[in-house]
């Protein structure tokens, strides 16, 4: 389980693969940000989706993100409101995906 600090934005990552989540939530940490697996009724920032998940939760309009290894076959599902990152991941494209939508986000 990943270490949950409240003084930081919450970022609810929903990603399958066990080392990628753990990877993620410990660069996510590093960049300043709390991490959690599943939704614990706390306000969250944004929310990190793989697109080889097989549930997603109602959102309720929170920023999210979404990984895929293949944008064009996820734009043809329909899926709309959310920003994609492409995977593999490379440099900084989560980094830089997550200060926009956030910026964005904020009053």
């Amino acid at each position: 389980m990943l270490r949950v600090m409240c003084d930081r934005p919450l970022i609810l990552l929903l990603v399958g693969d066990e080392p990628l989540r753990e990877a993620l939530g410990f660069s996510l940490e590093i960049e300043g940000y709390a991490v959690a697996e599943r939704p614990d009724g706390r306000p969250v920032a944004a929310v990190i989706i793989d697109d080889d998940a097989a549930v997603w939760p109602d959102l309720g309009g929170t920023p999210t993100i979404v990984l895929t290894g293949d944008i064009p076959r996820f734009l043809r599902r329909g899926v709309r409101g959310v920003s994609l990152v492409e995977k593999p991941l490379l440099g900084d494209a989560l980094s830089e995906r997550l200060s926009e939508v956030l910026h964005r986000s904020s009053p």
